[in-house]
Order: structure tokens, then C-alpha cells, then sequence
């Protein structure tokens, strides 16, 4: 599940503004906790939103994230996201990726005849 979830989960993923409703939060973290989701947005920027405010008033939070399971994890293996710079709009956008995508063992060898005409192929093979 990929999404804005207009809440955080903790105090830690809001700076700026008043505190939190605890009792939202922990309705949020107990469908994540019940449904035994993870969130897998762990690399990029801290926060996913911003209220494009300056200095008292400026408030940033994680409420942008990509939820998965057990199972989503088992079946991609190297599985990574990441929460984007923000351009245009308030909200950062989430990109997900798979680090080890398996090579197939079925591909022929093919060998180009413009790699023979290079000069440097023999320096190439040798390394």
C-alpha cells in the first residue's frame, strides 16, 4: 500500500506544529502492527510533507509511506523505496525498486562483429 496517510506514528516523524492526536496514532500503528505490515520507505528524506511554511510555522512530517508484508518481502528479495525530494507539490513522492532481479540461465551468448573491429578489445578481454 502506497500512500498519504494523514498520520504519523510516531512524535519523531513530525517537527513543527502541536502534538499529534495519540489516539489516531495508535489507531494507525495498530492496523500496521495487526495487519503485520512494514514500512519499507527508509531511505531519502526524513519527512514526505511539508506545509511550505517558513520558521515558526514551518511543520514536516512522515505521513507519505509504502506499506508491505512478510510476503511481498519473500517474494522480492532486495526490495527498497525511497521518499523523493519534494518540487511541486507539498507531499514528496515514493519510488520502490528491486536491487536483485534474477538473471534468467536459458540466455545465449551472442558475440557482436563490431566488438572485433575494436581496437581495444584485446585489453578489454585480458582485464
Amino acid at each position: 500500500m502506497i500512500g498519504d496517510f494523514n498520520i504519523v506514528t510516531s512524535i519523531l516523524k513530525r517537527k513543527g506544529g502541536g502534538t499529534p492526536c495519540i489516539s489516531a496514532m495508535d489507531d494507525f500503528n495498530h492496523f500496521i502492527h495487526s495487519n503485520a505490515l512494514i514500512d519499507s520507505t527508509t531511505l531519502g528524506f526524513k519527512y514526505s510533507w511539508c506545509n511550505k511554511r517558513w520558521g515558526s510555522k514551518r511543520m514536516l512530517q512522515k505521513i507519505d509511506r509504502m506499506l508491505v508484508n512478510q510476503d511481498w518481502l519473500k517474494g522480492s528479495v532486495g526490495w527498497r523505496s525511497k521518499t523523493l525530494k519534494r518540487k511541486f507539490s507539498n507531499h514528496s513522492s515514493i519510488v520502490g525498486w528491486n536491487t536483485r532481479i534474477p538473471k534468467p540461465h536459458n540466455i545465449p551468448f551472442r558475440l557482436r562483429k563490431a566488438w572485433i573491429s575494436n581496437d581495444t578489445l584485446r585489453e578489454v578481454v585480458a582485464a
